[in-house]
């Protein structure tokens, strides 16, 4: 392995670190800002900073054509605005710890929708490795008593964290429709400015004093906008052009064992049995997923 090898698994190792402190970071944020506010300024932020990354390449905005802003508008309707209004709802309401093992079975569900809607092969691999997904997320979900599951006795928050999973998966099939036409930089630039001039509206209506909002959200939304969106996206991108997108897909089966650690570590939260059992099911999980797809790249949100 060369230098430059050596330097880009350093830089999607990171990636999968700093992508897993989204989840302990959220609720910092959320403890001293509004869900609606904190939603709005994260991803207008982080617009800006990705079309100002677009600008520096490219000279300018490349024009959409109007079919592509349909595409622009629906994919900022679900993944920016359905799927993160949702998250910081439900991340409002549930550990960090165990939404770091629900949230990330997305790619197990899209798995499978991608097979129902788009006839994509289902061999037994990733079917095995959609099953573990599932199950581990239904085993936090029920936090280890299967009672809990067969009542559906569920929060409101755990609700809002299974239609992210959802959200998501339907966001990552669309995509991979818009991107035959538009790069993925720029497709998620234009997606997150038109998602954050949505969220505006909302945001709006919380009337947040800005003034009032402690240090430690501060801090914690100036990790999440570069740090946590910014950054890893453009890893990830690196790792797909350089080693393909299942070889660096790969990496992101480190995100939920990470995002419990640092909850624990960071929040105080408890390491349950049934966090231990949902880890390794999530994780074996999305490793059999993973390494059985061959799918186009989605853009991030």
């Amino acid at each position: 392995m060369d230098r430059a090898q050596r330097r880009l698994y350093g830089k999607l190792v990171l990636m999968a670190v700093l992508w897993a402190g989204a989840f302990p970071a959220t609720r910092i944020l959320l403890e001293g800002m509004g869900v609606l506010t904190a939603t709005f300024v994260r991803f207008w932020w982080a617009a800006l900073v990705l079309v100002l990354l677009v600008v520096a390449r490219d000279g300018a905005l490349p024009r959409l054509a109007a079919r592509d802003w349909v595409r622009v508008l629906a994919l900022a309707l679900v993944g920016v605005v359905g799927y993160n209004l949702c998250f910081n709802f439900g991340m409002a309401r549930v550990e960090a710890s165990r939404a770091a093992l629900i949230v990330p079975t997305n790619p197990a569900v899209t798995a499978v929708l991608a097979w129902l809607a788009l006839r994509e092969p289902m061999g037994a691999g990733r079917a095995l490795g959609i099953a573990l997904c599932v199950a581990g997320a239904l085993w936090v979900l029920c936090r280890g008593d299967p009672s809990a599951f067969l009542a559906l006795d569920f929060s409101a928050g755990e609700w809002l964290l299974v239609a992210c999973v959802f959200l998501w998966s339907l966001y990552t099939l669309m995509g991979r429709v818009a991107l035959a036409r538009v790069p993925p930089l720029v497709l998620t630039a234009y997606a997150l400015l038109v998602g954050g001039a949505l969220l505006a509206v909302p945001a709006a209506f919380e009337h947040q004093s800005l003034r009032t909002v402690p240090w430690q959200s501060w801090a914690a939304l100036a990790y999440l906008v570069p740090f946590a969106t910014v950054l890893p996206f453009i890893w990830f991108w690196q790792g797909v052009h350089a080693i393909g997108a299942a070889r660096a897909s790969q990496f992101i089966n480190l995100c939920p064992p990470v995002a419990v650690a640092e909850s624990i570590v960071l929040l105080g939260e408890p390491f349950t049995p049934a966090l231990l059992v949902g880890t390794v099911l999530v994780v074996a999980g999305l490793y059999l997923t993973n390494r059985a797809s061959r799918a186009p790249e989605t853009p991030a949100a």
